[in-house]
């Protein structure tokens, strides 16, 4: 990225940034260091583990498509009540990759010291979050309609279950795959750990073996719903996180965790987030919503453009639209 951006001006604000919890500043503690000092507990101030939410930005187009065509209401309660699920029921996900190091090497023959001469993180990433299937297999049909009309396991074709034959979707990946938004927030679910944008979301198996049974053996059934997917975090997707977790709580903040906003009603703005994230609440927060992903994948990428809506040499209008172009992003 090029020095002195009109948006990250001359340093690396990805993770310095006023839209996730800043670390207290423990410099005025003694710590462990002799005797401890247990009365001044803000000094451990424990991160922990189990709150998070999951924001489906969008579901793969064509099954949107098959959703949305008259007489075809089995397709559209599947679709809708397996995108309502992974919202509503989510309890986390496993999987997500480290950043780590590669070295070389310096020796005189018999010593050596090893030098960090690359920093990587796997890109290409399979997540995983479990839920418990319901009467009607809800999760294992909706995977199966899924992965069946990207490619039927017979003959090989891509049907996408009759929209291609009938000239209703051309055949694509970017009509595959899905965008999500994974959040991690401390214990009030008001604040911001991380962020990830999940892009290029594409769920990878239907677990029919769970239909396995032993005469006696009842009980419920946990499924693992797996999928691949392209991580991307930053300030900007913190900033756009931080937009839908203040419209699902009715809560605004600021980064020192100082409530500005006001408590609204939780039930209802949880259901309504969805909407908020795919339509906007106004002209102007959609397009300020758009203009953060649209950036921050370019900033990810190592490359920026002053012209916010041209595609890069490695086409990020792609994941614009993947996030439901001119109807998320665009003034009203």
């Amino acid at each position: 990225m090029a020095t002195g951006s009109p948006i990250y001006g001359n340093f690396n604000t990805g993770l310095l940034n006023d839209y996730i919890i800043r670390p207290k500043n423990l410099t005025e503690y003694t710590a462990l260091r002799g005797v401890t000092d247990f009365t001044q507990l803000a000094q451990f101030d424990q991160f922990e583990t189990g709150y998070s939410q999951l924001y489906v930005l969008r579901m793969p187009r064509f099954l949107e498509k098959l959703a949305s065509m008259p007489g075809n209401d089995y397709a559209a309660n599947l679709v809708n009540s397996f995108k309502h699920m992974l919202e509503f029921e989510f309890r986390g996900l496993s999987g997500l990759p480290n950043i780590t190091s590669n070295t070389f090497t310096i020796s005189d023959g018999s010593n050596e010291q090893q030098i960090i001469n690359d920093v990587v993180r796997d890109t290409s990433v399979e997540l995983s979050s479990t839920f418990y299937e319901r009467r009607g297999s809800l999760i294992t049909k909706f995977l199966e309609y899924y992965l069946t009309g990207i490619k039927d396991p017979i003959s090989k074709a891509k049907t996408y279950h009759g929209l291609i034959a009938t000239n209703e979707l051309a055949p694509g990946i970017e009509n595959e795959v899905g965008t999500f938004m994974y959040v991690v927030t401390d214990n009030t679910y008001l604040r911001i750990e991380r962020a990830f944008l999940l892009a290029n979301v594409q769920f990878t198996q239907s677990e029919t073996s769970m239909y396995d049974s032993e005469k006696g053996q009842i009980q419920n059934k946990e499924v693992s719903v797996g999928f691949r997917c392209f991580p991307i975090w930053g300030d900007d997707i913190d900033r756009a996180a931080k937009k839908l977790v203040e419209y699902t709580n009715g809560v605004s903040f600021t980064s020192n965790g100082k409530v500005v906003g006001k408590q609204g009603d939780y039930s209802q703005n949880a259901v309504d987030a969805n909407a908020y994230a795919e339509k906007g609440v106004d002209g102007k927060e959609v397009n300020s919503f758009g203009n953060t992903i649209y950036e921050s994948a370019n900033y990810h990428w190592g490359m920026y453009s002053n012209d916010k809506y041209k595609s890069t040499n490695l086409d990020t209008n792609r994941l614009y639209d993947q996030l439901g172009g001119d109807k998320i992003f665009t003034d009203k």
